[in-house]
């Protein structure tokens, strides 16, 4: 079996399209991982369907974010009616290993003296896969998909919640010129709007 030589590195980059504004229907970062996966999964599938093959054998790693990941492309494959095994000397043999899955969430992009700070998070996920026929590799390619949006602080418990470990991001130490002028300006507003209302008041 042979495929069409497909060497390098495929960058694929997801981004949020829609009202910056509104907080309605963010995704989860678990949701995002699987989408990026059944992204991968299409290249692969579209690879394997180029010779007609019908089964396969599909191996990772036995970490947790490769067993992640091997059960969401195995599900993909079965959709597709792939027969699939962990029996390597079935060919196609496709080999996957994830070096990266990573959440991260930015200093504050903007801040609210009333109400949390937004932040940008960003989902990325890297993959290297090899699928072979035989002890011949006929297809190796390394994917690289990442997902940007901004969210609020606030969001982060639950676009965190239930997921794995390897889903979970921490958000970058903002400035101290931040760290101070946030509560400054926090006080500062607090004490013209007693003023202020104090004034009315009075007059």
């Amino acid at each position: 079996m042979r495929y069409r030589p497909l060497f390098g590195t495929v960058m694929m980059t997801i981004l949020l399209l829609g009202n910056d504004g509104s907080r309605e229907g963010k995704p989860t970062n678990y949701q995002i991982l699987n989408t990026q996966v059944d992204s991968l999964a299409v290249s692969v599938v579209s690879v394997i369907s180029q010779e007609g093959a019908k089964s396969v054998s599909l191996r990772t790693a036995s970490r947790s974010i490769d067993n992640f990941v091997r059960q969401r492309l195995l599900e993909n494959l079965l959709k597709d009616k792939f027969q699939v095994t962990s029996d390597s000397t079935v060919s196609p043999a496709i080999r996957i290993f994830v070096p990266l899955v990573e959440v991260t969430y930015s200093a504050p992009v903007a801040s609210h003296i009333f109400g949390s700070s937004d932040v940008k998070r960003t989902v990325r996920s890297e993959y290297e896969v090899e699928i072979s026929d035989g002890a011949r590799i006929d297809f190796a390619k390394s994917f690289s998909m990442a997902f940007s949006d901004t969210v609020s602080e606030s969001e982060i418990p639950d676009l965190e919640a239930g997921s794995y470990v390897f889903l979970h991001g921490r958000i970058e130490s903002g400035n101290v010129l931040h760290t101070i002028l946030q509560p400054v300006l926090f006080v500062a507003s607090a004490a013209v709007i007693v003023y202020l209302f104090f004034t009315l008041r009075g007059s």
